[in-house]
């Protein structure tokens, strides 16, 4: 369900503008950008892994530096311990840290959610159904439930996966 606020509640913006948002099966509320930003996020889940291990390897195996010393000599206090400062950096690495997290999060989320949700979320955003919109989904049965109600499904587990990502949603 899309709702339009235009100033009649304390989350109102500053000014005139007109602020777009969901709500979720309980009432909670979630911005539109928000709600894109999630999707996102969804859409990018399935490739995840991949780019976990991408960026693990990237910090295993980084690219050497370039040695300016043009001169010959040889650096005095340059310390060589690759190991340490792998791990250092795999768990130091924000990207990283961040994209685990997002995975962990979605995981969750599926986890709690039951088997029609579970279905909305992997027909919407796993599988890539371009073109398909939730009325198609719904109507061809593919989701059984009303469209309303896949709505409402679908908004209440953004609501819970921006909760888990520590995300703004109001």
């Amino acid at each position: 369900m899309v709702s339009v606020n235009s100033g009649s509640s304390p989350d109102t913006k500053i000014g005139h503008e007109i602020d777009y948002y969901i709500r979720d099966l309980r009432g909670e509320v979630v911005r539109k950008s928000v709600q894109h930003m999630l999707e996102d996020i969804l859409r990018d889940y399935p490739k995840l892994p991949s780019y976990i291990k991408q960026r693990e390897d990237e910090l295993k195996y980084p690219t050497p530096e370039q040695d300016d010393n043009v001169g010959g000599g040889r650096a005095l206090n340059k310390l060589s311990d690759p190991v340490g400062r792998e791990v250092i950096t795999i768990n130091d690495d924000r990207w990283l840290q961040q994209l685990k997290k997002e995975r962990q999060a979605i995981d969750e989320c599926l986890d709690e959610s039951g088997v029609v949700t579970e279905k909305i979320i992997q027909e919407t955003y796993f599988k890539g159904n371009v073109g398909l919109r939730m009325v198609d989904l719904c109507d061809r049965q593919i989701i059984p439930v009303s469209t309303t109600k896949a709505y409402e499904l679908r908004n209440s587990f953004l609501v819970e996966l921006g909760k888990k990502l520590n995300v703004d949603v109001m």
